[in-house]
């Protein structure tokens, strides 16, 4: 009973070895979900994309200063950081590491009590403009 339990966990690690590509597509498929959090002073917006942090943070930047509607307020090239507005609220792009090739984007949006439903929506919005200009689809985690 000893042999055979022995050489079926041999044949598992093997094939998870062997096999690596079918359980990295899954987790690449689920960290292309963007997350939201809703909070009464801000909204928080995240989504992990398998590619390298650096090009991550340069497609912030490309999208926020080719946006005529969004005002920089202000960048931090070492904290990977840029705060930018429309005019009504307030909008944090923090882009972080997690390996070689894989970032996570978080978007911060504080708001006001009227204003709640648009600051979501540029949240989610900015996130879904760098994932396109990446060449990345992402959609929304209505959960």
């Amino acid at each position: 009973m000893k042999k055979y339990t022995f050489y079926s966990m041999f044949l598992l690690l093997a094939c998870a070895f062997l096999f690596p590509s079918t359980s990295s597509a899954q987790f690449v498929t689920l960290a292309r979900k963007i997350k939201s959090k809703h909070t009464p002073q801000a909204d928080v917006a995240t989504v992990t994309v398998e590619t390298k942090t650096y090009r991550v943070y340069q497609a912030v930047i490309d999208t926020v200063t080719t946006n005529k509607k969004l005002t920089i307020i202000s960048r931090e090239n070492d904290k990977r950081l840029v705060e930018f507005t429309n005019g009504t609220c307030k909008v944090s792009l923090q882009v972080d590491s997690l390996g070689v090739a894989l970032a996570r984007i978080t978007a911060t949006s504080t708001h006001s009590e009227t204003a709640t439903k648009q600051a979501t929506e540029i949240a989610v919005d900015a996130i879904k403009a760098v994932c396109a200009k990446l060449g990345i689809k992402c959609t929304v985690d209505k959960k």
